[in-house]
């Protein structure tokens, strides 16, 4: 079995990704404070990237969680609060990759309803983990670990298999 976290941190720093990008939009609608908007948004992104990129060890979205679980507010997490690393990895670099993507888009060629979009299926998606536990990248890594583990002869796994909850 790979690596494992707690989801529930997973799940409170999606809920904060959503309030901060929707504090994002806000600011970027009013005028004056649009580059504060499109900045906060990109810190939304390098924080998912950063997440990612150390193996889900530094988590900003999630410190608050982190902080309070260590202080003893939060019980340690139950087995069935546990994820594996590889699908929340992949959801930290498309969320991040896709609303990067959306301001670079934004700032480059202006393309506002490609990046309005891209910023929206993130938050909205985040919205979904937070509410319901479900990872949606989460059950795409799953769903490629068992394709490419099909396609190995018998006895072999070139991909670790994983603990995919489907609740």
């Amino acid at each position: 079995m790979s690596q494992m976290t707690d989801s529930r941190g997973f799940r409170s720093g999606a809920g904060l990704s959503v309030v901060l990008l929707l504090a994002a939009t806000y600011l970027y609608l009013q005028p004056g404070t649009q580059q504060i908007g499109v900045g906060l948004i990109v810190v939304i992104a390098l924080a998912m990237l950063l997440s990612a990129a150390t193996v889900l060890r530094v988590s900003l979205l999630a410190l608050p969680f982190r902080i309070l679980r260590e202080r003893g507010v939060i019980a340690a997490p139950k087995p069935t609060d546990l994820q594996p690393v590889p699908g929340l990895r992949l959801a930290q670099v498309m969320g991040g990759t896709m609303i990067l993507g959306g301001v670079i888009l934004q700032q480059l060629i202006g393309a506002s309803l490609v990046s309005v979009g891209l910023v929206a299926i993130v938050a909205a998606l985040q919205t979904f983990l937070a509410i319901t536990g479900i990872c949606v990248a989460c059950k795409l890594y799953g769903i490629v670990v068992w394709f490419e583990n099909r396609r190995l002869p018998a006895g072999t796994t070139k991909i670790a298999k994983q603990k995919i909850r489907m609740h």
